[in-house]
């Protein structure tokens, strides 16, 4: 019987029957869940709100474009904190904290229930690629027109970048006495990254939100880099040494690519607006890596910048630019030259680039130079699979454990893919990268729109970011530095099809078939 058809109740309207037991047994569970955790967790309220935040999570995920949880994801995962980025050398710990750590960190380190062993990231990737496949198989409509598929070497090559970390799981497995703990901790660091990318590639339509994706990382930025200065001067009492980083290592990537982010938009498209922003959000996050004190930022700078001048044509400004580089490199090179044994003061810029190439007037430059001579000789040891995963990176130095997972997760996580990958697995894990560069680069030279160079030349400086903390500062599937890159190569990737820069059968919309 119709709803039109049935009997009317007292007020004269049709009685709707069908829906009454389903949600009985959804409030039934949802507060059974509340119960048991409030029980398991002594009251903690987190733990007791959870069941109620996760059936609306999931209710905004069936019913929202995916994008808006995709950019939701990008937002938080980046500002609020994560237990494997110790904030503030541990001396801060913000109210939101929980939040960032059921985002960031496996459950079972809020929720006290061993099984947990899953993050909010994780469940993310699961609904994206569900509900992204599912839209599509159904021809939904929720994530409106106009989507756009991601250049096919760049999805294929994240595949082959999955199957690489698979191939050297098995291969540690091989050759017996793997760490089976570790080596699943090397197989999230080295799968994030294109896991998250082909997610993203379902949640994000095309050009139309690569803007709202550079605005969700530039405010990220500001605010932690605002964070970053007020806990170093007015929060928290500290020195260097008590409090070595004012926020984490990982915050400098983010630093320094929203900062590149606006000298592309400014260089690409110079109106009042854009230098408007730049004269706002650059000296706040000058002031937060300063604070943050964290030097790797200033070269991620130095070089994103080098790889956006060497792609830009040779415009009247840029042909300033290098004029000016050329006249300021005699002064540049007496000022190291007299500052260079100078510590401090106005000379302080002379002392970081010498810590940064004379290993021996930096402890911490000194260190690194020693496991990166550990992670050659491990190479050498096995250079066409490497070590595979489960197994420490081995040397005749053998540099002590700073961390419980020093000797699987090496601070030059570059070299360290080359280690325990030898040539086959570095070819497999990079060439991911390797591939979205050269997309880039061909996309940049089609483009046409003064808006899609700007998020190319973005893409092409997050990439060398990355890179270049992956050799420097234990980048490699950070959560930081993959909600980083990720998005940005699903910007390229659509971006490719739309300019010409990669044949493709057309842009489709959002529930036609790939």
């Amino acid at each position: 019987m119709s709803a039109t058809n049935r009997p009317p109740n007292r007020s004269g309207l049709p009685v709707q029957r069908g829906l009454g037991m389903p949600l009985l047994v959804l409030v039934v569970l949802v507060s059974v869940a509340t119960v048991a955790g409030i029980i398991v967790s002594d009251g903690n309220p987190v733990v007791a709100l959870a069941p109620v935040g996760a059936l609306g999570a999931l209710y905004l995920l069936l019913n929202l474009p995916l994008r808006v949880p995709a950019l939701g994801l990008i937002f938080l995962g980046l500002v609020l904190e994560n237990p494997a980025e110790t904030l503030a050398s541990g001396l801060y710990k913000s109210p939101l904290w929980a939040v960032g750590w059921l985002i960031n960190a496996h459950w079972n380190m809020v929720i006290p229930v061993k099984a947990l062993v899953f993050s909010g990231i994780d469940v993310a990737l699961v609904f994206f690629f569900a509900i992204g496949l599912y839209r599509r198989a159904t021809g939904s409509r929720i994530d409106g027109r106009g989507f756009v598929e991601t250049a096919s070497p760049m999805r294929f090559f994240g595949w082959v970048t999955v199957l690489g970390a698979v191939l050297l799981e098995v291969w540690g497995a091989a050759r017996g006495g793997m760490d089976f703990a570790n080596s699943l901790w090397q197989i999230e660091h080295y799968a994030y990254l294109p896991l998250l990318f082909l997610a993203f590639h379902y949640a994000f339509r095309g050009p139309q939100d690569q803007a709202a994706i550079g605005k969700v990382v530039i405010l990220a930025a500001v605010l932690r880099a605002i964070l970053a200065y007020s806990l170093r001067h007015f929060w928290i009492a500290n020195t260097i040494e008590t409090m070595p980083t004012a926020t984490t290592h990982t915050d400098s990537m983010l630093f320094a690519g929203a900062f590149c982010i606006c000298l592309a938009l400014v260089l690409e498209i110079p109106s009042r607006r854009n230098k408007l922003l730049c004269a706002l959000v650059l000296p706040v996050l000058t002031l937060g890596i300063l604070a943050n004190n964290r030097r790797i930022a200033w070269v991620e700078i130095g070089l994103a910048v080098g790889v956006m001048l060497a792609v830009m044509p040779m415009t009247p400004l840029k042909r300033r630019l290098v004029r000016w580089t050329v006249f300021a490199a005699p002064v540049v090179a007496i000022y190291l030259l007299i500052g260079w044994d100078k510590i401090g003061g106005f000379f302080r810029v002379a002392a970081m680039v010498r810590s940064l190439v004379d290993s021996k007037s930096d402890a911490s430059t000194e260190w690194r130079d020693l496991e990166n001579l550990d992670l050659v000789e491990s190479l050498r040891s096995s250079p066409v699979l490497g070590l595979g995963y489960g197994h420490r990176y081995i040397g005749p130095i053998n540099v002590e454990d700073v961390y419980a997972q020093e000797h699987f997760l090496p601070h030059n996580s570059l070299l360290g893919v080359w280690a325990f990958g030898g040539i086959i697995g570095f070819t497999l894990n990079w060439m991911f990268l390797a591939v979205g560069c050269f997309v880039a680069i061909r996309t940049y030279n089609l483009a046409k729109r003064a808006i899609d160079r700007v998020a190319v030349l973005s893409v092409l400086q997050m990439i060398m970011i990355y890179m270049n903390h992956c050799y420097g500062d234990l980048g490699l599937g950070t959560t930081t530095g993959v909600l980083l890159v990720a998005p940005a190569l699903s910007v390229v990737g659509k971006l490719a099809l739309t300019t010409g820069a990669w044949p493709a059968k057309g842009a489709t919309a959002a529930g036609a078939s790939p």
